[in-house]
């Protein structure tokens, strides 16, 4: 019985944050540190990189 609860505890926090998951990455990446370091990670990956160098400069 004790097992069930943990499982329905789960289910209903990775329902509650999906359903919340843009206000919950607005919250975080209003941080400007936080904000630099995710946008620097994500040029390191060469596909993201060179689809937004294309975007930037049509």
């Amino acid at each position: 019985m004790n097992g069930w609860i943990k499982w329905l505890a789960m289910l209903l926090l990775l329902t509650g944050l999906y359903r919340n998951r843009y206000r919950i990455f607005n919250a975080v990446l209003g941080y400007g540190l936080i904000r630099k370091w995710a946008v620097t990670a994500a040029m390191r990956i060469p596909g993201i990189r060179s689809r937004f160098i294309q975007s930037a400069f049509q």
